[in-house]
């Protein structure tokens, strides 16, 4: 179970809403893992009804889903599902990078290169931290394309991923970039040079490589959960 923060009483669906849709993005649940309204409304010090309204909410997005009438659960994402969100990230982010190269400032561009600069020096030693920075890396991308319409829409697919994207960073944990050219440093140039096609190219590129690591981890999962399924039990 994760820690979440005690909420004020006004306002409390919304409130209750983002905490909860901030614990997925940020990868705070397991996929699979069930949770209790109860103890999610004690835990912020709410009544159950705004945690209800925002569960239901959460059920409707896709970020949560009800397999009985009241267990609610992380759902896992599978490989078809991954890809196609995947596919929806690559030409939504891309136009972001895009338009990020257009408008993006310098307090945000220093921003982005301090943010990249910490996530190389802890994608070996702490991968949940890497995990957030990568997130955080992306996020402040379509913050810098003053599109928001399409900053919500990509973070409503961040909400579905967020657990496995966890468990991606955690699989990957020990790989080292320093001595190496990470991705994110051909958007950072072009985000530099004001290049729009070049950031949605470098974005796109990065998208490519990580997701399609974590699809071909999930069909292996789901190979494997085939053959267990199959075998007679003794």
């Amino acid at each position: 179970m994760s820690s979440l923060k005690p909420v004020k009483k006004e306002n409390l669906s919304v409130k209750v809403y983002n905490e909860i849709r901030n614990a997925l993005i940020n990868g705070q649940y397991e996929p699979g893992e069930r949770l209790i309204i109860g103890e999610l409304a004690a835990e912020m010090g709410v009544s159950i009804t705004p945690v209800r309204e925002a569960i239901f909410r959460l059920i409707s997005e896709q970020g949560l889903e009800m397999q009985a009438a009241t267990a609610v659960y992380v759902p896992y994402v599978n490989s078809e599902k991954l890809r196609e969100i995947q596919q929806i990230r690559f030409h939504l982010e891309g136009m972001g990078a895009a338009e990020a190269a257009k408008n993006i400032t310098r307090k945000q561009l220093d921003n982005l290169i301090a943010l990249q600069k910490e996530f190389i020096s802890c994608t070996s030693t702490d991968p949940k931290r890497a995990s957030a920075l990568n997130r955080k890396f992306h996020f402040s991308i379509l913050e810098a394309s003053n599109k928001p319409i399409l900053r919500a829409t990509v973070e409503s697919f961040w909400v579905i991923t967020g657990p496995i994207l966890k468990v991606f960073h955690i699989k990957t944990a020990g790989l080292d970039y320093s001595t190496d050219e990470h991705r994110h440093e051909a958007v950072l140039t072009a985000l530099i040079a004001r290049d729009p096609e070049a950031a949605r190219t470098a974005i796109q590129a990065d998208l490519v490589w990580g997701g399609q690591i974590m699809i071909d981890w999930l069909v292996e999962k789901e190979k494997e959960q085939q053959f267990l399924s199959a075998t007679p039990r003794k």
